[in-house]
């Protein structure tokens, strides 16, 4: 009969030997993943915040189309929104969103629209932000 090798375990120069090639792979296969889990985690943070500053932006706008209608005036609808201007958050260069109130006398209805471009930043492209709210006059 022949032997198996299951029967016969390796000789311990054998061993040594095979320990000493795997010694380097966790640290390759480490190397390979981490700018790929990097981007992914930066991805979902960049993406996050640019999310939140869109919130931020309906927020104003809400609010101003609100101020604007309660005291029918433009200058009472940016006020409103500008309000709102410090708790935006960005990771590049940040800018500051444009607010254009309308408010239309024959209709009864206040519009406001925001516009802001959140900067890029490395790899991740620069996002245009708008919001609308319209509401009517009180």
């Amino acid at each position: 009969m022949s032997s198996t090798r299951a029967n016969n375990p390796m000789p311990k120069e054998s061993e040594k030997q095979h320990t000493r090639l795997q010694k380097g792979n966790a640290m390759v296969e480490f190397a390979l993943i981490l700018p790929v889990f990097l981007l992914l985690v930066f991805g979902m943070i960049f993406y996050s915040l640019a999310l939140y500053d869109k919130i931020i932006l309906t927020m104003a706008v809400r609010e101003g189309a609100r101020a604007g209608a309660i005291g029918a005036s433009t200058s009472d609808a940016t006020d409103a929104a500008n309000d709102f201007n410090d708790q935006l958050i960005s990771l590049g260069s940040p800018s500051t969103p444009t607010f254009t109130p309308d408010i239309n006398s024959s209709t009864k209805i206040v519009t406001v629209t925001a516009a802001y471009n959140y900067p890029k930043f490395y790899v991740f492209p620069a996002i245009s932000l708008s919001a609308v709210t319209t509401m009517r006059l009180e």
